[in-house]
């Protein structure tokens, strides 16, 4: 009886042993429907480059790459610093979550998006785009655009990544500036 009594407890023991041990996913968003991820990482950095110059510096919280798609998702707090093209510090872009297209290192960011330029110029969206190829800031919803002497409200944004250079659709708010009415 003593016999049966052990074997059954070490049975006992081994199986809340096992059930207490098993492996648990690892933490970490993941976008339904998008398979598992090639690589993760968290708290890391990615180098966006053109001509072997770097662009811009990439870190987030998480850090998803899926090779079949060629997209790197970047989640849970967004920072990126822009570079020009003599490697010159320009601009830093924060959001909540972006994405990366691997082939063209374009990229979008969603989320309380704010770019300060080195100039102290801010820009403010949901949503804003990065073409890489044409070294633009693009946005296609509603923008805050603040200088300072101005703070413009529009409908859309397009911009160098400096924000020098910027076309705001449907401006409106204050500005000093001279602005020539189109006929």
């Amino acid at each position: 009886m003593k016999l049966i009594l052990k074997i059954t407890a070490l049975i006992l023991a081994y199986s809340l042993y096992s059930c207490s041990t098993s492996q648990e996913e690892p933490s970490g968003p993941r976008p339904e429907n998008e398979g598992l991820p090639d690589q993760e990482s968290w708290h890391s950095t990615i180098i966006i480059t053109k001509d072997g110059r770097r662009m811009a510096e990439v870190w987030a919280g998480y850090i998803a790459t899926y090779n079949q798609k060629n997209e790197t998702v970047l989640k849970d707090s967004i920072h990126i610093d822009f570079y020009d093209q003599e490697g010159n510090h320009n601009s830093v872009l924060t959001a909540k979550e972006g994405l990366v297209y691997n082939q063209t290192n374009n990229m979008v960011a969603f989320g309380s998006v704010i770019v300060v330029s080195d100039s102290g110029i801010v820009l403010e969206t949901e949503e804003l785009k990065w073409n890489n190829q044409d070294q633009k800031i693009i946005s296609d919803v509603a923008v805050i655009f603040t200088t300072e002497t101005e703070k413009l409200l529009g409908d859309s944004f397009i911009s160098d990544p400096d924000l020098k250079n910027y076309e705001i659709k449907n401006a409106r708010g204050y500005t000093d500036k001279i602005i020539p009415l189109k006929k």
